[in-house]
């Protein structure tokens, strides 16, 4: 199993070349990176027992006119299927299409309040239904989230 801290430059590194993301900062598991005036904070899921197609992981892009949650999914869900984010005792619907999901254009104030909510909470779980209408969940610890994601603000804002 690859560790936190390698897929976090292994995902860095998968960026196009053009692109080269730079790390800021590491924090619990969370990473912040800076990629041109892009600025996010990203994380792996907790491993599971469950098997998965892929390995999930949690980005927050931090773009001034469009933050948002975005999520690769250890599986890909089932066409119409909903996905649906837990962040402690809150429950926010979001788009869903093969194994990517997004806190784009969802009710309940949007990403800004999702992402407000990663501040608040210890863990976040992912909930959907894959091709076969199975049910799965990643699970997030949300500890580092904070404060990568303000290491993100701050590395775009200078």
């Amino acid at each position: 199993m690859i560790r936190p801290l390698t897929a976090l430059v292994l995902l860095a590194c998968a960026v196009p070349a053009l692109a080269a993301p730079q790390a800021i900062s590491v924090h619990s598991g969370w990473g912040a990176f800076r990629d041109g005036k892009r600025c996010y904070a990203i994380a792996e899921a907790e491993p599971s027992l469950a098997r998965g197609e892929l390995e999930p992981f949690a980005s927050v892009s931090l773009a001034p006119d469009a933050p948002a949650l975005q999520l690769r999914l250890s599986r890909v869900i089932r066409t119409g299927s909903a996905v649906t984010l837990q962040v402690g005792n809150r429950r926010f619907r979001l788009s869903g299409e093969g194994a990517t999901a997004t806190s784009r254009d969802v009710g309940n104030g949007g990403s800004r309040a999702v992402i407000a909510a990663l501040r608040e909470a210890d863990t976040m779980v992912v909930h959907a239904r894959d091709r076969r209408s199975r049910y799965f969940r990643d699970i997030y610890d949300l500890s580092g989230a904070p404060t990568a994601i303000d290491a993100a603000l701050i590395g775009c804002a200078l």
